[in-house]
């Protein structure tokens, strides 16, 4: 567990990160733009971003000779695939093959990935129109990979799997420096990491950064500071959540889901366009604890994909990191059902709780059959299952038609040929 003692004096080193990164908040900044594509998915962190390539921008400073300018519009077709400077940044992109990236050693393309990571996602962003730059950059970063085999910045390894899809190795040894300990958690964070560190190993890298950050913050760009306040943020917010929040909160939450389908529509045939939400499935369950969850939990995820086991590979329907609870549904369609879950249930926590994220599961059950009885021997026995921590049972609302009475579609049958011609 990450202690909180050092978030008291946090704040002041948090305001010269976001500083640093509203100074590059300007149209066609290369480092601005590479700090939004870090901050853009993080909802903790707000700012009205104004580092686009506006037309203002293109009339008055765009030079398809410029590297970072070509950089910038890489950047914002990747943000907003709908630019309508492609085929300004296709000419850029001729241009820029036409140099030797290595030219002028630490002047070099092959010497800033800032740049080049905007070249890249120009390419991908372009598709079948950018392959011919995405080659080059290919061939580029192999070559840099020879050349500068331990001599790079850490971003350089994003730029990897971007280009080719090299998972990223995660460092977490003792004296690595703060800003390549908070490019490791953001790419932990978002599931680009190659080994899996030790959750010991997680939380000494997270207690490090939030030491350096406080006592010794150092960072040489706008991108930079971006990863650190990323990663400070975050690990501030799952601490406080953990501190606050528990599992059994969810399950209180999840116990309300009889209530609130009091509202849930199914119109009576009075009405002339009656509307009716059947819920016939697992799938449709899911929908709805997703809108409830998601009401709750900021960092809820749906279908995390798990560690794969032998030859079977597992995603948990939902997954609150800052809890390291899964949550899984089921469907019941009858009695009989409830046997076959409990079943389910028990094979699938073991691989559920290999992942180090997790550390327990709630188990929510569909009762569209409405067979109350089966509820509590059901509730007890999974209960009795390492890492279950709590059962949510409910059953179908009465105005609901259950799954077995919902009337199907008729397939339709083609006429004979005697109906053809009478028709």
């Amino acid at each position: 567990m990450v202690s909180l003692t050092p978030s008291l004096y946090l704040q002041p080193s948090l305001d010269r990160l976001r500083v640093a990164v509203l100074e590059q908040n300007r149209p066609g900044s290369v480092e601005g733009l590479l700090a939004q594509h870090i901050l853009k998915d993080d909802p903790r962190i707000t700012i009205e971003w104004q580092v686009g390539c506006t037309q203002a921008w293109i009339d008055t400073e765009f030079k398809p000779t410029n590297i970072d300018h070509v950089a910038a519009l890489g950047y914002d077709l990747w943000a907003k695939p709908t630019s309508k400077f492609k085929a300004l940044l296709l000419d850029g992109h001729s241009r820029v093959r036409e140099r030797d990236a290595f030219k002028g050693e630490h002047l070099s393309l092959a010497r800033n990935p800032r740049r080049l990571l905007g070249i890249i996602l120009g390419s991908l962003a372009l598709g079948d129109a950018g392959s011919e730059t995405l080659h080059w950059c290919r061939e580029v970063l192999e070559k840099m990979q020879q050349k500068y085999a331990t001599d790079f910045d850490p971003l350089v390894l994003y730029l990897f799997f971007r280009a080719l899809g090299s998972k990223i190795p995660i460092a977490t040894q003792t004296g690595t420096g703060l800003y390549q300990l908070a490019f490791s958690d953001w790419v932990i964070r978002h599931r680009m990491h190659q080994n899996e560190p030790s959750q010991q190993q997680l939380d000494d890298a997270r207690q490090s950064i939030l030491f350096q950050t406080a006592t010794d913050l150092h960072f040489e760009s706008a991108s930079q500071a971006a990863f650190i306040w990323s990663s400070v943020t975050s690990i501030l917010f799952h601490a406080l959540g953990s501190a606050s929040l528990q599992s059994k909160h969810v399950a209180a939450v999840l116990r309300n889901f009889e209530a609130a389908m009091k509202r849930w529509r199914w119109d009576g045939d009075e009405l002339q366009k009656p509307i009716r939400w059947p819920v016939t499935q697992e799938r449709e369950v899911q929908d709805i604890l997703w809108l409830i969850l998601r009401s709750y939990f900021p960092d809820v995820v749906d279908e995390d994909a798990l560690p794969k086991l032998g030859h079977s590979t597992y995603k948990a329907d939902f997954g609150i990191g800052s809890l390291k609870l899964i949550i899984e549904a089921k469907f019941a369609t009858s009695k009989d059902d409830f046997k076959k879950i409990e079943k389910e249930v028990q094979e699938d926590c073991i691989p559920y709780l290999r992942d180090l994220r997790y550390e327990s599961l709630i188990v929510f059950i569909y009762d569209d059959s409405a067979s109350v009885q089966e509820h509590d021997t059901t509730r007890r026995a999974l209960l009795e299952v390492p890492g279950i921590v709590d059962v949510v049972i409910v059953s179908r609302p009465s105005q609901l038609t259950p799954k077995h009475a919902v009337p199907q579609r008729k397939k339709r049958t083609p006429k004979s040929p005697s109906e053809l011609k009478t028709s």
